[in-house]
């Protein structure tokens, strides 16, 4: 028996923790309940009182321990028949044992709770365990390769972002940045002379960075680290297949040069040509074309392009179909010679008038150096070549360029008729399965355009190109700097050696990212070429990124998939630029409450572990902005009250140590917690309405697969499960209570992210069934069992991939944007769907109509067949059955900026069709 003294002090010291555990300080709770419970070790309430505290926690393990050692006290203190309250405890205590076996994913230990107990609320709560178990669990021991397998489905099936009915982006051949090395002085001083360096370039473009630094690094450090690999990665064929090209020139000048072949000296300006001419001379491109022919071959082989460059498979096939591509380009009247350089000289001319009226100055000061060359580009779109090299390549040019340069009557016309009949395009610009695909979207005014409007966007001043590029000699013109830049990079390879490994690749970088992280890329799953990419860094000390963000989802985007790739164990850090729409954005912290729905940079750094590093960015390499620049932008951007991120350049963020949040210590209280998510969910399904067409889009490209991507990486920071099981359940029940809100403008600024409406009851009955669809498969990837209700929640036998194909499809503007959605509408009863702003409204519950709980499905998760005109997503077979069985329902594709219907409507029951169960 414990004194009377101990039993009163261990009861003052409960009630102290009670206090404490009220204002939320478990910690100290914890403490005073630790001092009661050995002070009273026969009584079981501080013990249960400490079950709870680890429950709050989210620490679950602890929390089981605590209760199964309570009861086992209480057990033992009973005699005869139970009171009320102790059966009342007990009760309590199983259904947070419960609790805590299904939050640690112990399915067949919360299941022999409920067995024993009569517990309704239990069962309501467990309503979903069979459904949890036939998925397991990541924490099942032996499931690690069925995970990875699971993984790789959900990557392989189910799509990060909203469907877009252009499925073939487009090629952007030229960047405008000035080429800069990512191996910079910091990183530099970190490595020592046997440190391997890893960099990432996405959206590499026309690849100056890459090649930057390559000359940089072995001018300068090429002894001072050991190992260099280098990631690279476009969304493009074509831009892999260009950079391809290049890099076989060069190493073919080098072997060349070595011998003194002749003709050699040539080649810096045939590689000048094809990285910064729109049009060239005849012979640029019969060398253009042996390359190509030369690494088809190699493509189709096993064998590596180079002992240095290491391409997976698929890249090779895709790299191959566009070097066919412009083996026998289509004979189109808008690929002409002619066509393209009036294209060009017309489009310079106009942004040449639109720079002087902003900045003052149209760009055509650079320098005496460049002086021909522009002139000969205002006159013909093209850059002359050294009267040397034309002497060698095409005599009758030598003749022709003199008498222009001397100004003789109709040598103009002459030069001009000459360069249309004897050079040809620069293949390297162009992407002919884009065009292909311009001319079948059904935009009803592509027959109107004219030749010169087809042209794509190939219209890059060489002068500009070359002024990016390092001068390397003094008073070289364009294409000897150019040339220079090349014939310099392609010393770099070699000076390298083995130390250096090239990877490229074709795909999108989220997936490739995620992918990676999570080890299940397929391009490094098996050796090729007597390369085994198993052994290349899944981290890396620099990371650019481009302006990619602006495409897909902003911060959030680097924050969830580029982060995590970062290197720790020295400094390394990530960067891109925001080129789409920076007038829409007053600041960083503006442009963080757009992406994230945060804005404080303390919580972004408590819950992303990354900080950005201030002063850091840089002005754009173009002319500054003039007062007249910032009144007329301020005119055509009333909405703008800064200049701040307009002047940004390139915004770099660092890692910052990684650490497990608790209450008081980084973590959001659980009110500001479902505040944020339920706001990214009302983000991500109802978007602010935007202009079809814009100046400067702002896109909400993601689906709800971000909303259990962030809970998935939420519960490893140390949020409890039972806060994010219950925002997950209210979401799949259709119904929620918030204080958060649609979006009330385009660009979700601070103020909108700080504002705490009163509470309100919301529905999500539209996307219920597809959420709770998305939920289930996610169930196995989360880190914690979800207590959902009865029906919530299928096993994997319940959802099949179902197709639906559209007859006719409207002709839109922006369809390559993420935006369009599916949406099942009861036509039988309710008629045709309203669009714009009354389909949202209704969508929002601010009409106060039923319409939306009882005649409505949506699902954002699609993947759309050009060609075929068919959408595909997945789905719980209980809901596609009921539509199906039920009549009257029509599926439209739907977008979500305007809020208008794409497409008429098909019926459900004889335009979807079930394809494959998730099992098979």
């Amino acid at each position: 028996m414990m004194s009377t003294p101990d039993a009163a002090s261990a009861e003052e010291a409960r009630q102290r923790g009670n206090e404490l555990y009220k204002l939320g300080k478990l910690g100290a709770a914890e403490a005073e309940y630790k001092k009661a419970a050995t002070l009273a070790p026969q009584d079981p309430t501080p013990l249960s009182n400490l079950s709870s505290v680890k429950f709050e926690q989210g620490q679950y393990s602890a929390a089981i321990q605590y209760i199964l050692k309570s009861l086992q006290v209480a057990a033992a203190e009973t005699s005869g028949e139970e009171s009320e309250a102790a059966v009342k405890k007990k009760k309590t205590l199983r259904e947070r044992l419960a609790k805590c076996y299904l939050y640690e994913s112990r399915w067949e230990e919360a299941r022999s709770i409920l067995c024993s107990d009569e517990n309704q609320d239990l069962q309501s709560i467990f309503g979903n365990l069979d459904a949890l178990a036939a998925w397991g669990s990541s924490k099942d021991a032996g499931e690690q390769h069925a995970m990875a397998q699971h993984r790789r489905a959900i990557f392989d099936r189910i799509p990060r972002f909203m469907a877009h009915l252009d499925t073939v982006p487009e090629y952007y051949a030229i960047g405008h940045d000035v080429a800069d090395s990512l191996l910079d002085e910091e990183l530099i001083k970190a490595c020592g002379p046997r440190d391997s360096v890893s960099l990432m370039f996405c959206g590499s473009g026309d690849a100056r960075h890459i090649f930057m630094t390559l000359l940089i690094t072995s001018l300068q450090m090429r002894n001072m680290f050991g190992k260099l690999h280098i990631s690279i990665l476009d969304l493009k064929a074509a831009a892999i297949a260009r950079m391809l090209l290049f890099f076989d020139m060069m190493t073919l000048y080098m072997g060349l040069r070595a011998r003194n072949t002749p003709g050699i000296e040539d080649a810096p300006t045939v590689m000048a040509y094809l990285f910064a001419g729109p049009v060239m001379p005849a012979s640029v491109g019969e060398k253009f074309q042996i390359h190509v022919k030369a690494l088809i071959a190699t493509l189709e082989t096993d064998e590596p392009l180079h002992d240095w460059l290491f391409v997976p498979e698929e890249t090779r096939k895709q790299v191959a179909h566009v070097l066919r591509r412009w083996q026998t380009p289509p004979d189109a009247s808008h690929h002409s010679t002619r066509v393209i350089r009036r294209a060009v000289m017309s489009r310079n001319a106009q942004q040449k008038f639109q720079a002087s009226a902003v900045y003052g100055k149209d760009g055509n000061d650079m320098g005496p150096e460049f002086a021909d060359d522009q002139k000969s580009f205002r006159d013909f779109g093209v850059i002359l070549p050294p009267r040397a090299f034309a002497q060698r390549r095409d005599e009758a040019l030598v003749t022709l360029m003199a008498a222009y340069q001397q100004g003789t009557k109709g040598a103009k016309q002459r030069l001009a008729d000459h360069i249309d009949s004897n050079w040809v395009p620069n293949l390297t610009l162009l992407d002919f399965d884009w065009s292909e695909a311009r001319a079948t979207t059904g935009d009803p005014l592509y027959p109107m355009l004219t030749d010169e409007e087809k042209v794509p966007a190939i219209e890059s001043d060489p002068a500009e190109v070359a002024q990016s590029l390092p001068e390397l000699s003094e008073g070289a013109d364009v294409l000897e700097r150019v040339g220079d830049f090349f014939k310099t990079t392609a010393l770099a390879i070699p000076l390298l050696g083995k130390r250096l490994m090239i990877e490229a690749s074709v795909g999108e970088m989220t997936d490739t990212m995620e992918r990676l992280r999570w080890n299940c890329l397929e391009s490094r799953s098996k050796p090729s070429g007597g390369i085994d990419p198993s052994t290349f860094p899944r981290t890396y000390d620099r990371i650019h990124m481009s302006n990619i963000p602006d495409y897909v989802g902003g911060l959030l985007n680097a924050a969830m998939y580029a982060r995590p790739l970062l290197r720790e164990d020295r400094a390394s850090n990530m960067r891109f630029t925001v080129l789409l729409n920076p007038p829409e954005f007053n600041s960083h912290e503006h442009f963080q409450s757009e992406y994230l729905l945060l804005h404080d940079k303390k919580q972004i750094q408590d819950h992303f572990a990354m900080t950005r590093l201030e002063g850091h960015s840089k002005a754009g390499d173009g002319p500054a902005p003039t007062d007249e620049l910032l009144q007329a932008i301020g005119m055509s951007f009333p909405q703008m009250e800064s200049m701040e991120f307009m002047r940004e350049g390139y915004i770099v963020w660092e890692p910052s140590p990684i650490k497990k949040l608790a209450r008081g210590a980084g973590m959001l209280p659980r009110p500001a917690l479902e505040k944020w998510l339920y706001g990214m969910f009302l983000k991500t399904c109802l978007p602010f309405p935007r202009p079809e067409t814009s100046g400067s889009p702002v896109y909400s490209p993601w689906n709800l697969t971000v909303l259990l991507r962030l809970i998935g990486h939420l519960a490893k920071i140390g949020y409890p499960a039972h806060w994010l099981s219950g925002v997950l359940s209210a979401l799949c029940s259709g119904s929620i209570t918030t204080t958060a809100r649609p979006p009330k403008r385009m660009v979700t600024n601070p103020k909108d992210v700080d504002a705490i409406a009163p509470p309100l009851h919301i529905t999500t009955a539209p996307w219920a069934a597809h959420f709770s669809t998305l939920v289930s498969i996610w169930s196995r990837l989360l880190p914690f069992g979800v207590a959902a209700r009865p029906g919530e929640l299928v096993p994997p036998s319940e959802i099949a991939e179902f197709s639906v194909s559209f007859p006719v499809i409207n002709s839109c503007t922006q369809p390559r944007a993420p935006q369009f959605v599916l949406l099942f509408w009861r036509t039988g009863t309710k008629g045709r769907p309203q669009e714009g702003a009354h389909l949202r409204r209704l969508l929002s519950g601010e009409d106060k109509s039923t319409l939306a709980q009882e005649s409505i499905h949506i699902v954002t998760a699609v993947t759309f067949d050009e060609d075929a005109k068919k959408a595909s997503f997945w789905c719980r077979t209980d809901v596609m059955k009921q539509l199906r069985e039920m009549g009257g329902w029509e599926v439209f594709f739907l977008r979500t900026d305007s809020w208008k219907l794409a497409c008429p409507g098909v019926k459900v029951e004889q335009a979807v069709k079930a394809g494959r169960l998730w099992v098979e």
